[in-house]
């Protein structure tokens, strides 16, 4: 009978003071809750309430636009935490300006790369797949296409096919991202001087080894008309002052190979090219640059290819806002069109203890990788970045770089 009563009285001892630390630690009853879904009914207003876009009065000369397709605040989160740790200053760490973009389409909160690209270039919330047009699918002028009527220089870079969604919206106009060969022609067409990236396949014939599915082939008319150039190594040659400059590096995407240039190259190209013109009489000069993979790798929820593509776009943002420094009339703007994959960024332990861990996931539920409604982060350097603080709509993006420019007192001009 003693031994019992020892023994019972060394369990309860044993079980208390195991009651008490624990709850010392940690709530001792908790409850874990679902990861429910309630359907919402959401009322899309007709029309955006802008915000009232402050008078700029030393105006930008020129304006290099960063798009880091996909990058939510979460991405740069994990992106410096993964490069230096915590406090590891990033090039995006750097801006005096910074703010928060809404991103979602006209009739839904979830865009996509084409509606948000098109209110980034035209001012006009449209519909998603839709690229330079209207919700009724009228053309409506991008911001290019004014520069161009006011003397301005303009160049598109992309680490996708040029024809990709973003680049797109900057120089067509279809009812449809996946009219790749419209596009393709469009960008022909178009008055835009220098066109980096991939994608050569949608300027020439599959009978030519192409991806067009006419038999146009624009590769024969750049080389007639213009300049073509296809690997990195030309990027240092010599070129006609008047010459629109084609550099297509890859049938599609470009994947790095050797012969291939980073966006590091494309955007120093771009801007030195750009810089001859204007001493040449050019009014200024427009630089749309895009980071595509960004996207892409977190479609794939591939996390280390990830960080490849943020290092390669953080690369360009700091050598942007460097140029930016040294050119008191350039605007540098950075931003993306919408977050993708739903990065997640938790602690690896329940209680918040100390750690130097930390628990990375995306998190999508309607299958891997999706884009989701977050507002995305926006920073900006220059005359006028003070109209890219705050909460924005992704349509006020154009309104903010026209002020900056002050494109409506410009009259027209002619550059090359």
């Amino acid at each position: 009978m003693k031994s019992f009563l020892k023994y019972f009285l060394t369990a309860f001892i044993a079980m208390a003071a195991t009651a008490y630390l624990i709850n010392l630690y940690a709530p001792f009853l908790f409850e874990v809750p679902k990861k429910d879904k309630e359907l919402i009914k959401i009322d899309f207003q007709s029309e955006v309430t802008n915000r009232n876009i402050q008078p700029v009065t030393n105006k930008a000369k020129n304006i290099i636009f960063l798009i880091g397709d996909g990058m939510g605040s979460n991405h740069i989160t994990s992106y410096r935490v993964m490069k230096g740790g915590p406090n590891y200053i990033t090039a995006f760490d750097k801006f005096p300006i910074s703010g928060l973009v809404k991103t979602h389409a006209l009739n839904t909160l979830i865009t996509d790369s084409a509606a948000s690209a098109t209110a980034f270039s035209t001012g006009v919330k449209t519909i998603n797949r839709y690229v330079g047009v209207n919700p009724e699918k009228i053309a409506v002028k991008n911001i290019l296409e004014i520069l161009n009527e006011k003397g301005y220089i303009s160049s598109l870079v992309a680490t996708s096919e040029i024809t990709h969604a973003t680049p797109a919206a900057f120089a067509a106009h279809v009812d449809s991202r996946y009219e790749k060969d419209k596009i393709a022609t469009a960008i022909f067409d178009s008055k835009i001087n220098f066109i980096l990236g991939g994608g050569k396949g949608y300027f020439y014939p599959k009978s030519k080894g192409g991806f067009r599915e006419d038999e146009e082939d624009l590769i024969s008319k750049i080389k007639n008309q213009y300049t073509l150039i296809e690997t990195k190594e030309a990027l240092n040659l010599e070129f006609p002052q008047s010459s629109r400059i084609f550099g297509l590096f890859a049938e599609d995407e470009l994947v790095r190979k050797e012969s291939e240039p980073s966006l590091l190259d494309m955007f120093k190209f771009v801007h030195k090219k750009s810089l001859e013109h204007i001493a040449n009489g050019c009014r200024g000069y427009f630089a749309l640059i895009e980071g595509s993979m960004i996207d892409w790798r977190s479609h794939d929820n591939n996390f280390q290819s990830f960080l490849i593509e943020m290092a390669e776009f953080e690369e360009v943002v700091d050598d942007a806002l460097e140029v930016a420094k040294q050119e008191p009339d350039t605007l540098l703007i950075v931003t993306a069109d919408h977050e993708t994959g739903g990065l997640l960024i938790e602690p690896t332990d329940i209680r918040y203890r100390p750690t130097g861990k930390m628990n990375i996931s995306w998190n999508t539920g309607i299958g891997i990788g999706s884009h989701t409604g977050g507002m995305v982060p926006v920073f900006a350097f220059g005359p006028g970045s003070e109209n890219f603080s705050g909460i924005m709509d992704n349509t006020d993006i154009f309104f903010a770089m026209k002020e900056a420019l002050g494109i409506d007192s410009l009259e027209n001009a002619s550059c090359l």
